[in-house]
């Protein structure tokens, strides 16, 4: 495994760069990508079944918004947010839902106004250390009883790729999950895991197995 000596390749401006770069061939690579998908329609799906008129549910790295799209076509109130514009540019072209610029870790979203968020692929890009503090923020803005929705890969340590579908850029991070290592992150931010599913990867993709959790928010101090 690869490390990095005097950079922070987790910084979200690098981050940010990267995927302008890549955004318009990420687009065409993975803009439809749920069509061959059927474990993770399945996931969303029971997700939707789940959010459909409680509220707005944030779709976090929403890229060129397809999970967001699909939300919505279940006629939930899908709201994107990413943190690379010229991913929120490509999303404009294809979606006429509510987009936004932003960062999971400091979400422009008022406490206790979202019926759900979704994050698929996107919590790999913030530090191990980092991810109590984004489950955190995804806790505050939802509802009680409010969902998250988690898809990320499994695996060891981190990866730092410096090229996406042809285009090079600075090393960004990408950190791998044990399993049973979010749960109890979720946990510690006060969310009980509903359901679990896994899947192998597909060869077009990265090839590490992939973990899908849905947590509940409960309040505090309930028993």
């Amino acid at each position: 495994m690869t490390t990095l000596k005097g950079v922070e390749p987790f910084d979200p401006a690098r981050v940010q760069a990267a995927y302008d770069a890549a955004a318009e061939d990420y687009a065409s690579a993975f803009g439809d990508d749920l069509d061959r998908l059927p474990v993770d329609r399945a996931v969303l799906d029971r997700g939707a079944d789940q959010l459909r008129g409680r509220g707005p549910v944030l779709d976090i790295g929403c890229g060129p918004g397809q999970v967001a799209s699909y939300l919505a076509g279940r006629r939930v109130s899908a709201v994107g947010l990413d943190l690379a514009p010229g991913m929120l540019a490509v999303a404009l072209r294809t979606t006429e839902l509510p987009l936004a610029c932003a960062d999971m870790r400091r979400l422009p979203i008022r406490s206790g106004s979202c019926a759900g968020v979704v994050a698929f692929y996107s919590i790999q890009h913030v530090r191990r250390a980092a991810i109590d503090a984004v489950f955190g923020e995804f806790a505050r803005v939802l509802i009680p009883d409010g969902l998250v929705i988690v898809a990320t890969h499994l695996g060891e340590g981190e990866a730092y790729p410096t090229e996406l579908l042809g285009h090079a850029f600075d090393a960004i991070g990408g950190t791998f999950y044990a399993e049973g290592e979010l749960e109890e992150a979720l946990a510690r931010q006060s969310f009980t895991v509903e359901d679990t599913t896994f899947r192998d990867p597909l060869p077009h993709e990265h090839q590490a197995r992939r973990i899908y959790l849905t947590a509940r928010r409960v309040r505090r101090g309930a028993s």
